[in-house]
């Protein structure tokens, strides 16, 4: 009997949970991150005008790495104090620090503190069908990357992200074969710029 009445105490709670608090669930339960990504970006006036692909790893502690593989290479890292942005096209490699504006750095939304996110973005349901749910996250802060922000999870997974910025611009980014919580590679979150590459730090 004793049971019985704390789950009826906690179904009330449990009942009204919010967008803010299920995403938050979500994201706490999420350590590593690795996959594929497809991003499409499509002008105001609804046509696309630039598609690319690659892999990604991001893991707690601000820690990520973005590599755009088709149809340019580009590779992006972050060891949760610097970001690399290396071009081996121009063999230019950008280093610069580690902004932890959520709204100008998207990828820590999975890498970064889950309670900031609740600081950083007001935070609404904008879809729900069966196990896949759509949340919707404004920027609080002043001069965003973007206006915002929509993050699909099916489950306990991220399936898509979706920004859109004050000139109608969209950046549709959609995740592939994702393993969560394993293992990070060795050495995947630090760069070493290749012989004669040209290095430009920025403050």
């Amino acid at each position: 009997m004793r049971l019985f009445c704390i789950i009826a105490l906690l179904l009330p709670a449990l009942a009204l949970a919010g967008p803010t608090e299920d995403l938050l669930g979500k994201l706490n339960g999420l350590r590593t991150l690795s996959g594929g990504f497809q991003q499409t970006v499509v002008g105001e006036s609804g046509e696309r005008t630039r598609d690319s692909a690659g892999t990604l790893e991001v893991a707690r502690g601000n820690r990520f790495y973005w590599h755009t593989e088709s149809p340019y290479e580009q590779l992006a890292v972050s060891d949760g104090q610097s970001v690399w942005v290396y071009d081996p096209d121009l063999e230019q490699v950008v280093v610069r620090p580690l902004t932890q504006d959520l709204s100008q750095t998207p990828a820590l939304l999975f890498g970064g503190d889950p309670q900031a996110v609740s600081k950083a973005f007001s935070i609404s349901e904008q879809s729900r069908s069966g196990q896949r749910v759509t949340y919707r996250l404004k920027p609080k802060g002043g001069d965003p990357l973007f206006d915002i922000l929509d993050v699909t999870f099916e489950g306990e997974t991220p399936r898509s992200m979706r920004l859109e910025d004050a000139l109608g611009q969209k950046t549709i980014i959609d995740f592939r074969d994702l393993t969560l919580n394993g293992e990070p590679t060795p050495g995947r979150f630090h760069f070493e710029p290749p012989e004669g590459t040209d290095v430009i730090r920025q403050q």
